[in-house]
């Protein structure tokens, strides 16, 4: 008997099978059980709905990778956004604020603020700051020293050594009296709502309540053209009952053009003591219009941002906002940005008879981050944008004190978005607010 072994392989069983055959009549006789290759009915289902849920699984996939394609499209669309919106602070980095300090730069700072210490009036003040500078001095020769800077700190005592010399420094005593005491309290609904006499379309400008060196009471408006950033005319009405019924009314010319060197640019323009006040034709100066003698005298601003450098901005930019002047009982004020001071709001005191800048204070308010801002009482107000119909006074610097109130609350109605001229009349005591068109006023509380 010869003995095959036959090798089978089982479907699904992946074994070989060993069978023994006889030899018969000269041939290869085996028995073999075919029940080895019966199909497998169970594995076959079982893979089966293993494919159903790989298939499922794989359109679930797709539908997520599409998600997320659309959704990796609005990350970048966003990312670029606000790339471009950074963009608009790299001056920030350029001029050194994450950068090593520029010591011999704040030395000289450190030595021209100690030389003008020794002029103060105050003996006992003086002393004091003059302790603090010794100090300061020795800290930041300490820091050359060791090489370990820290910019922001050193640059934030410098600003508060300043504004306290700048408070000290030769001010008359009638700046010091009670009013700079005076905190606005709150602010009433638009006691006047009037839109412009010239078109809804002139959505930039100004207008106010000018007493007159004289007493002779006008209300004026001054409107913006050529992309709402030019104006070359003032129009003035004698009395209240003219203005509300637009009549009777003169128009002042200050300059030829909208190109001329003395064209009106943005909508910073005060009229106070029968002067008009605003920022001159691309250029960082202050340009004083005098009702009389129709003659034009020039002031430059030191180091201040222009065309659109620092406008204010916080919800959305108000174009050609850089420079805006204010009035109250303490004098003629200017508010603007430098670069020096990491694009926050400088405000300084101009004397309007040699027409020179006499102090200047540095505050912690990032330009861009209010909307507007007036002074009264020798107090810097800021406002901010709610919605539409809504601003809010959040923000006070009292130049008297040096001292910083970030917690106010005070609303004001308003009739569209952008606030285009804000500011304050000591005479009447209202706030005079030019709004997308709308000429609007308010009644202050102390």
């Amino acid at each position: 008997m010869i003995l095959l072994v036959l090798l089978l392989a089982a479907a699904g069983s992946g074994h070989a099978h060993s069978v023994r055959g006889q030899e018969r009549n000269g041939a290869c006789v085996c028995e073999v059980n075919s029940s080895v290759w019966a199909f497998p009915v169970t594995k076959y289902d079982t893979v089966t709905k293993l494919l159903q849920n790989c298939e499922e699984s794989l359109q679930l996939l797709q539908k997520q990778t599409v998600t997320s394609a659309k959704t990796v499209l609005a990350m970048e669309a966003t990312l670029n956004n606000v790339k471009q919106r950074l963009e608009k602070f790299q001056y920030l980095n350029n001029q050194g604020l994450y950068n090593t300090l520029h010591l011999k730069q704040l030395g000289q700072e450190i030595q021209q603020l100690y030389d003008t210490v020794n002029t103060l009036h105050t003996e006992k003040e003086a002393w004091r700051i003059r302790t603090e500078l010794r100090k300061f001095k020795k800290d930041v020769d300490k820091m050359y020293k060791d090489k370990i800077f820290n910019l922001e700190t050193v640059r934030e005592k410098l600003r508060s050594l300043n504004n306290r010399v700048q408070t000290c420094r030769t001010i008359p005593q009638d700046f010091r009296s009670s009013c700079s005491q005076r905190t606005m309290k709150n602010i009433s609904a638009p006691v006047v709502t009037k839109l412009n006499p010239f078109s809804s379309s002139y959505i930039a400008g100004a207008w106010g309540h000018d007493p007159g060196l004289n007493g002779e009471e006008t209300y004026w408006i001054q409107p913006l053209a050529n992309s709402h950033m030019l104006g070359i005319t003032v129009r003035f009405y004698k009395t209240y009952e003219d203005f509300l019924a637009a009549k009777n009314y003169k128009d002042e010319v200050v300059a030829n053009s909208y190109t001329h060197s003395n064209a009106i640019q943005g909508p910073g323009t005060i009229v106070y003591k029968g002067v008009v006040y605003y920022q001159c034709y691309y250029k960082p100066d202050i340009c004083a219009f005098d009702l009389k003698t129709k003659q034009v005298r020039r002031l430059t601003l030191p180091d201040a941002g222009f065309n659109n450098k620092f406008p204010y901005c916080y919800y959305s930019c108000f174009d050609w906002t850089d420079i805006n002047l204010s009035a109250d009982d303490k004098g003629l004020w200017v508010m603007y940005a430098t670069e020096a001071n990491h694009g926050n709001v400088v405000v300084s005191r101009v004397n309007t008879e040699g027409f020179n800048i006499t102090h200047t204070w540095k505050t912690r308010l990032f330009k861009r981050s209010a909307t507007n801002a007036f002074m009264v009482c020798g107090v810097l107000y800021a406002t901010r944008y709610i919605n539409t119909y809504k601003e809010e006074v959040f923000y006070a610097f009292d130049t008297t004190t040096g001292m910083e109130d970030n917690t106010l609350s005070l609303p004001m109605e308003k009739v569209a978005a952008g606030v285009a001229n804000l500011h304050y009349n000591p005479t009447d005591m209202r706030l005079y607010m030019y709004n997308g068109g709308y000429m609007l006023a308010y009644q202050a509380y102390f």
